[in-house]
């Protein structure tokens, strides 16, 4: 599915988390690793922000030899400049076909949130972005974060209104499929009292189904409920944090410009499960 994954890192206490997770990655197929932390501009005294950057590219350094230890070929960039571009731009001149990013979450309020960065990450991205949940520890929930579920899912659940951007996320879910995911839970939401949308994506819904029965998975599960869609996707696995959602961007009022409407951003504030956003772009090699 991947090969070269770019982690968007801020060296906050939630990145030791995201990095213990990263290993999981080679379950997705990914070999190469970009390690990307964005520094400020360059302030005065610039003896000072110079000292930072190294700093910076110490502990970074540090982190690429625990990860190419365990076999992964890695790369450490320290670019300048506004945080959620130069990733972009990143991803791009790397020709990176996954970001990760960390989406974290309050001990105290337990409503996860993922930053003005990481959103804007997404509203640029080509390339699917990875929200990885982390959480407060189970055993300290003020103490250490960790990453919840790391490797591939145990269930991946497929929100669909057949439009052409969200299927343009099943690649994807194929994708798990073949490389060993035996459960999934393939969703339309349809407006309330709307028989014949129901019957309809039904039909529609156990297609895709046995294509993915067809790549080998042995549990899918069709369904098709009236109501709002964030509030589903959380209820049919959403909240599992052994799930990862797949969606695509900007579906036809499914879940409306998906980067910015609210219902998408309900979904990953609330969801245990790790998210998977595929943008408008080409289907997975």
């Amino acid at each position: 599915m991947f090969k070269r994954a770019l982690v968007s890192m801020d060296l906050s206490p939630a990145t030791e988390a995201l990095v213990a997770g990263l290993p999981g990655l080679r379950d997705y197929g990914v070999e190469e690793i970009v390690l990307v932390h964005v520094a400020k501009p360059v302030t005065y005294p610039v003896s000072q922000s110079i000292a930072e950057v190294d700093l910076v590219r110490q502990r970074l350094g540090r982190l690429q030899a625990s990860l190419e230890a365990q076999g992964f070929q890695v790369v450490v960039d320290v670019p300048i400049g506004a945080a959620a571009a130069e990733v972009a731009r990143e991803a791009e001149e790397r020709a990176v076909d996954l970001i990760v990013v960390g989406s974290r979450s309050h001990a105290r309020i337990r409503d996860a949130f993922v930053g003005s960065v990481a959103w804007e990450v997404v509203r640029r991205s080509r390339v699917p972005v990875l929200l990885k949940r982390i959480e407060a520890s189970r055993h300290d929930p003020e103490g250490a974060l960790e990453i919840r579920g790391s490797g591939l899912p145990e269930k991946v659940v497929h929100p669909t209104d057949f439009s052409e951007v969200a299927e343009r996320a099943f690649p994807w879910v194929l994708g798990m499929a073949r490389a060993g995911v035996p459960n999934f839970t393939l969703l339309h939401v349809h407006a309330v009292g709307n028989d014949e949308g129901r019957a309809e994506g039904r039909v529609r819904l156990e297609a895709l189904a046995h294509q993915i029965t067809e790549a080998g998975a042995t549990n899918v599960e069709v369904e098709v409920r009236g109501g709002t869609a964030a509030e589903e996707i959380l209820n049919v696995g959403g909240r599992d944090y052994h799930s990862l959602v797949i969606m695509g961007t900007q579906g036809r009022g499914f879940l409306p410009e998906i980067v910015l409407g609210s219902q998408s951003r309900q979904v990953v504030r609330q969801a245990s499960a790790t998210v998977l956003l595929v943008p408008s772009a080409e289907p997975p090699r």
